[in-house]
């Protein structure tokens, strides 16, 4: 009985007391973005404006108040691949340093573009309308969003328009 207490238990009870004991830290909870309540005053103006082949458009924002530090924008439409529809979107963020006057542009690519060894496009087919979300964030992490479905459509005396719906 000695042997078994020496040759097991010792060792054992010796060996459990010199691990290193790790203290764990406290977990940091994440904040919540809090619900800016949008009133009508607040809103912008977004506009998208298509180049005369429709394969691009500019988004342009006014009326930005300053109670907004950024705005996160995105685009969702759909589109024809060899006759299956898909969707797809384009996404960015206008940071204050963007944002000039209460206003804000960007040209977006209905597609894709490659410039490593000069630029080729491969334009998006048979897109003819989507959505533009946009999320107004203030310097205090408070949340606001728009939902802006449009129709894209050829007019054939004026080229492209949007429609808002």
């Amino acid at each position: 009985m000695k042997k078994i207490f020496t040759l097991i238990l010792l060792p054992s009870l010796f060996l459990s007391a010199c691990g290193k004991t790790q203290t764990l830290p406290e977990p940091t909870p994440t904040p919540v973005p809090r619900e800016y309540v949008l009133t009508e005053t607040d809103k912008p103006q977004a506009s998208l404006i298509p180049r005369s082949d429709g394969h691009e458009l500019t988004l342009k924002i006014t009326g930005i108040k300053p109670v907004f530090a950024k705005i996160e924008y995105e685009l969702v439409y759909t589109a024809s691949d060899q006759g299956l529809e898909i969707e797809k979107g384009v996404s960015g963020i206008a940071e204050s340093k963007d944002i000039v006057a209460g206003k804000f542009e960007r040209k977006i690519l209905l597609g894709t573009e490659s410039c490593t060894n000069g630029c080729k496009y491969k334009y998006d087919t048979g897109v003819n309308g989507g959505t533009l979300n946009l999320t107004l964030i203030t310097p205090d992490h408070q949340v606001a969003s728009m939902a802006l479905p449009f129709t894209l459509s050829l007019v054939k005396s004026k080229g492209y328009t949007i429609t808002w719906k």
